[in-house]
Parts: C-alpha cells; sequence; structure tokens
C-alpha cells in the first residue's frame, strides 16, 4: 500500500472518529442519555484511534522504502545552470 493510500484511509478514519465524538457529546449533552451507547461510543474511539495509528505507521513505512524523489530544478525550471559568482568579472578582466 503507497503513502497516500494510507494517508487517505487515515483520514477517512479520522472523519469517522469526528463523528462518534460528536455524538458522544450531543449524549452528555442531553437529559436521558443512553450510559450503555457512550460505552459503545468510547469503544468505537478506541477501535479508531488503534486504525489510524496503524495506517499512519504504514503510511511512514511506505514513505521509507520508496524511492527517493528527484530534486526539481532551482525555480522549477529545467534549465543548465549558469556560470558562478565572478564569471561576469573575469569576462570583464579579460576584455581589459
Amino acid at each position: 500500500m503507497s503513502t497516500d493510500e494510507s494517508l487517505t484511509r487515515a483520514e477517512l478514519l479520522l472523519t469517522r472518529v469526528e463523528a462518534a465524538r460528536a455524538e458522544l457529546e450531543q449524549l452528555s449533552v442531553g437529559e436521558g442519555g443512553s450510559p450503555e451507547r457512550a460505552i459503545e461510543l468510547l469503544g468505537e474511539l478506541s477501535e479508531l484511534a488503534k486504525a489510524v495509528e496503524e495506517e499512519l505507521t504504514r503510511a511512514e513505512r511506505a514513505s521509507l522504502e520508496a524511492p527517493p524523489a528527484k530534486p526539481a530544478a532551482p525555480g522549477g525550471e529545467d534549465r543548465p545552470p549558469s556560470a558562478g559568482p565572478g564569471a561576469a568579472d573575469a569576462d570583464a578582466d579579460a576584455r581589459s
């Protein structure tokens, strides 16, 4: 599995974490909230947190195993490097 796939899965899991957290918050502020449902949600949150951690570990492992990316040229352009500092001065001295 690639780094991007693992990160996408982790983002989806985090969306589910947020939904469960919001439901748990609703239970805590509402009257007659179900303690059983709150316990279920806490268990869900625990499992989701473990799954997110596993996906992030996979992504990290995949990024370490991936071949290094080719560095971009300065300025993002593909052009040969220009003469170094002082090259113009050397040309001027040669003409004098």
